[in-house]
């Protein structure tokens, strides 16, 4: 089996910011990553280390804040162009009852009805239990048949010796084995770009 090489990445463009199903960007000749956490899961430093671009990270002041999709164009070395699909964060306390409301109804019809997404990369903070919330979400997924890759963040902010036991936990709570990541220390690049590539690979037509 030849060594995986994480592929370079050729440019990286800002497509649209959507909040409404209908202003969604049509890109249907490229498959599309979604990506998704709860508020403060660590998804600007992902992106950035990943993708190797600052243009992807679109934060207002308050976190959570943004109720946009945020859509950009992918391109490498020596994979197919793709979408990645920046999600809003979700969870976060500050945000008004009915804003969170508008944002289930909005990621569910873009989720539901988007044919060109491939998976959905779902980010959790390695120093939190998993939530209701979150396992709500991925029974959602399932019953969609979206693939789910699961990725640990910020797991340099938790000893190494205790590594063990919070990702089983963790494996436990969603029923999958997730990819441990750090942005500090560039750990789980090169797997979270494999379960990436196999993905497009597998909805290639």
């Amino acid at each position: 089996m030849s060594k995986f090489v994480v592929p370079q990445i050729g440019d990286v463009s800002f497509i649209k910011g959507s909040t409404t199903v209908s202003n969604l960007p049509q890109n249907e000749s490229f498959m599309e990553i979604a990506v998704a956490g709860r508020s403060n899961v660590g998804k600007s430093s992902l992106l950035q280390i990943l993708f190797n671009s600052k243009k992807m990270v679109k934060v207002s002041r308050t976190p959570g804040r943004t109720r946009e999709i945020n859509f950009f164009h992918v391109k490498t070395d020596s994979s197919p162009d793709f979408i990645v699909a920046d999600l809003p964060g979700y969870g976060y306390a500050k945000v008004p009852m009915e804003m969170r409301e508008e944002w289930g109804e909005f990621i569910s019809q873009y989720l539901e009805t988007r044919e060109q997404l491939c998976a959905v990369l779902l980010l959790f903070d390695f120093r939190r239990d998993v939530t209701d919330q979150e396992i709500l979400f991925i029974d959602w997924l399932k019953e969609m048949n979206i693939p789910m890759i699961p990725v640990i963040t910020k797991v340099d902010k938790i000893p190494k010796t205790h590594w063990g036991n919070r990702s089983e936990a963790i494996k436990s709570a969603i029923g999958k084995k997730p990819v441990m990541f750090s942005a500090l220390k560039r750990i789980g690049v090169e797997d979270i770009w494999r379960n990436l590539i196999r993905q497009l690979q597998a909805n290639e037509s």
